[in-house]
């Protein structure tokens, strides 16, 4: 159990380096905010990542290619990062806070797990996943043992564990560049930019769903 802790977490941590919503919000609030409101926000945004891998491994991605639950994952991402998108742009420069000044921990959390719990892609990651671990072998025993429900739920609670890793690394590097850009945090270059970043992802999932 312990290997597949491991493994699993260290699959979450690499899958989730690419440069997503979760990630870029991250950084923004670090940024912005506080390194506290960053962490909040990486947990947050790290909590969906059971929930959908619990559902891989239950078996519930072998639902119908036309189910309607996998229709609503696919096209509620666009509301959310355009509207994430538009409150970034209109939101004013905040100055650096300490740890103890820091704002309410409630809206970066609720924020990242908006985020995550909205991303299509998860459910079928690590459906995939879970389907390579069953035919992984350690020696002559099997990466999945047969029989034993609790492999699903380290399973499950690796995936947190990988996603939350490297999200708190996206946090302390962001804190050493907030520390260092100090003065270039006036201006409202880092709600612009990430304004961008989150309208273009949701003109880009919208491309992705429109027909031919």
């Amino acid at each position: 159990m312990l290997l597949l802790f491991c493994l699993v977490s260290a699959i979450s941590f690499a899958g989730s380096v690419h440069p997503g919503p979760v990630n870029l919000a991250v950084v923004q609030a670090t940024l912005s905010q506080s390194r506290r409101a960053g962490l909040w926000l990486a947990l947050g945004g790290s909590l969906p990542e059971i929930a959908y891998s619990a559902l891989a491994a239950g078996g519930l991605m072998l639902l119908p290619a036309n189910s309607p639950w996998l229709v609503w994952l696919m096209y509620l991402p666009v509301p959310v990062l355009l509207g994430a998108g538009i409150a970034a742009f209109r939101q004013r420069p905040a100055p650096v806070v300490d740890m103890a000044s820091a704002p309410s921990v409630a809206l970066p959390f609720w924020k990242g797990l908006v985020l995550s719990a909205t991303n299509p892609q998860l459910l079928p990651f690590w459906s995939a996943v879970w389907l390579w671990l069953g035919q992984a072998t350690v020696g002559s025993q099997r990466l999945l043992p047969t029989g034993q429900p609790a492999s699903q739920w380290v399973f499950a609670l690796s995936t947190a564990v990988g996603a939350f890793g490297l999200l708190t690394t996206y946090v302390w590097l962001a804190d050493r560049q907030r520390h260092r850009l100090v003065t270039y945090l006036s201006g409202p270059w880092v709600g612009r930019l990430t304004g961008a970043a989150f309208i273009g992802m949701a003109l880009w999932q919208a491309l992705q769903l429109l027909p031919g």
